[in-house]
């Protein structure tokens, strides 16, 4: 996504961006917290 918004500005869909940011990004911060959780002591 991130060569999207960097290099392909014009051609980015604003609802897809906000779906993700939306319901993707909250799971993944979920997921990364348990990994922290699990494997930071």
């Amino acid at each position: 996504m991130r060569d999207i918004i960097a290099h392909h500005y014009f051609d980015l869909d604003a609802e897809i961006v906000y779906d993700v940011i939306k319901h993707d990004l909250p799971q993944l911060r979920n997921v990364l917290q348990q990994i922290i959780n699990e494997f930071g002591d």
